[in-house]
């Protein structure tokens, strides 16, 4: 059997754009949001590679606000089932709490969502708000150009009030949703279409290493998953110097 290798300099923040779900069910004559079950699948792999690798933190965009708002009205009903059942059987994951794994859900989920979708998210937060081992951040109904609007209001109104309130970096970041994240050490994007969407974590990934995978979602494997991060420990970060 082949010897694994150790890896060394692992990213302590990794954010996901899982891009290929439908153009993968499609590709395989399913209906198109069928892909969405089988990426449900390939994240939970990737989290248990997460754990192995003692990465702290994995931050996955499940759902943009224009999924919900554009999509056919079936694949919107279907997304909302799976969100339901998933979040459902999270709650209960034995790795997750075999292994302290915070769970945040960031984004406008909260208005958009029906209550008995909301009930397994919120109830995921409860039982985990008081882990501090791991941390797991879905973004969900989530838009980085909308997170950096709402924030700008915010702090011009406190300026307003206040003319001598100093708008620092530091500050900027309490007025975002992702305040008690860290920067993003490593974006990694599948379905071979390599750019950024809709501002995800616009502020967080602003130092980031990028990875873009060929490899749709659904094909994305727990071996992929640590290709890319073998890339990353062979990368030096300059941060511009």
């Amino acid at each position: 059997m082949k010897r694994e290798t150790k890896l060394k300099n692992i990213p302590n923040h990794i954010a996901i754009i899982p891009d290929g779900n439908r153009r993968w069910a499609k590709s395989k004559e399913l209906k198109p949001w069928v892909g969405h079950q089988y990426g449900a699948e390939v994240l939970k792999k990737i989290l248990r590679t997460t754990l192995d690798l003692k990465i702290q933190y994995l931050s996955f965009w499940a759902s943009s606000k224009d999924n919900l708002k554009k999509r056919p009205l079936r694949e919107v009903k279907f997304l909302l089932n799976l969100f339901q059942k998933e979040f459902t059987e999270l709650v209960s994951d034995k790795d997750i709490h075999k292994n302290k794994v915070k769970i945040n859900i960031i984004g406008d989920w909260k208005k958009q969502f029906p209550k008995k979708v909301k009930a397994p998210m919120k109830r995921c937060i409860e039982a985990t708000k008081d882990y501090n081992q791991f941390y797991l951040n879905f973004f969900v109904a989530y838009s980085g150009t909308s997170e950096i609007l709402k924030a700008v209001q915010k702090i011009a109104k406190r300026k307003l009030v206040d003319s001598k309130l100093r708008i620092t970096p530091e500050f900027i970041k309490e007025n975002l949703l992702t305040r008690n994240l860290p920067p993003v050490d490593y974006l990694i994007r599948t379905g071979g279409e390599p750019h950024l969407s809709d501002g995800f974590m616009m502020w967080d990934i602003a130092n980031s290493q990028l990875y873009f995978s060929d490899k749709l979602w659904p094909d994305f494997t727990a071996r992929d998953f640590r290709k890319a991060i073998e890339e990353y420990s062979r990368r030096e970060r300059r941060f511009g110097a």
